[in-house]
């Protein structure tokens, strides 16, 4: 049954990333800009036309939009991104030095939002009107109307340049020495934003259903027949993880397109940053190699979500 259920995820996966890249691919291929200028900047202009053209033709830019569509498809079938104008590499060997610096930074912040906002949302739902109560739902809507690049602007100045605490770019030292540990201080900051910027929202989710299934029916029913409190506890907070896990799969699109700011206030070297570095230099094969890969993270995270909804509430098991 379940294994089903990820069948069809896979193909609605596929459909979604199928759409994607035509939707990228499009308005990519409006913008302005060609190889020449991705190449040469703002040099490009002293170019002759017969100059452009060559530059164009080699690059298979000249070719109508479908045809060079149809190309792109295939090279992805055969896992070649194309080659990046700006770089004169393979599109598919940059994308597998940034990936994992961005799936570092998304998974420390999920999994530190995931530990604070369960922490700070049960204790603040099963203790309503309480300061823990008062204290979650204030801080959700101060942090939520901050935005994320002058918290982290505020870091910067802060822990860097006013304390010298933290570094203020990169994930690494620039020599690459360093173990594990010793490079911990650059995900401080652009972890730390990111989860103070998301943190809050998902505590007040959990709070509030927290609260409606203390004040439902059955829980009372239970108190009143005296079960113990310990069950009805964890009765709670199993029903109010289920549309949790909901909200966090609906929004993880979000941690990437937040990781886009963050990434390029901290110049972390990840996608976010280079889906930045490539549109304004436009180079616009490794754009759409980035948007792409981008979307395949998306896709593979919801639909991980999708799968431990399943494993915390089997009734959705019937449904599947």
């Amino acid at each position: 049954m379940i294994s089903r259920f990820v069948v069809r995820r896979i193909i609605q996966g596929f459909l979604v990333i199928f759409c994607l890249s035509i939707i990228s691919f499009a308005i990519i291929n409006v913008a302005p800009g060609d190889p020449a200028a991705a190449l040469y900047g703002d040099l490009a202009d002293r170019l002759t036309t017969e100059e452009r053209n060559r530059i164009n033709e080699n690059y298979g830019a000249d070719r109508p939009v479908t045809e060079r569509y149809i190309k792109w498809v295939k090279g992805v079938a055969r896992g070649n991104l194309g080659v990046s104008y700006v770089e004169g590499r393979e599109v598919t060997a940059i994308l597998k030095e940034k990936i994992p610096n961005t799936l570092k930074l998304v998974l420390w912040t999920i999994s530190l939002i995931l530990v604070c906002s369960l922490l700070l949302g049960l204790k603040a739902g099963f203790n309503e009107n309480s300061f823990w109560d008062k204290f979650v739902s204030g801080m959700s809507v101060f942090f939520y109307s901050i935005p994320s690049f002058w918290i982290a602007l505020l870091f910067i100045i802060l822990f860097s340049v006013c304390l010298g605490w933290l570094p203020s770019a990169g994930n690494k030292n620039i020599s690459g020495s360093g173990g594990v540990f010793s490079n911990l201080k650059y995900y401080i900051m652009p972890v730390s934003v990111l989860v103070i910027a998301h943190a809050g929202a998902y505590a007040r989710f959990i709070q509030e259903k927290v609260k409606e299934e203390v004040n439902s029916h059955y829980v009372i029913a239970a108190k009143a027949n005296g079960m113990d409190d310990r069950k009805i506890m964890k009765g709670i907070i199993k029903n109010a993880l289920v549309p949790f896990m909901n909200y966090l799969g609906i929004t993880i699109p979000s941690f990437f397109g937040g990781s886009v700011v963050i990434e390029t206030v901290f110049s972390w070297p990840g996608l976010g940053m280079l889906n930045v570095k490539a549109a304004n230099s436009k180079d616009y094969p490794l754009l759409m190699g980035a948007i792409f890969m981008t979307g395949i993270l998306v896709v593979i995270s919801i639909m991980i979500t999708d799968i431990l909804q399943l494993v915390v509430n089997p009734s959705l098991r019937k449904q599947v």
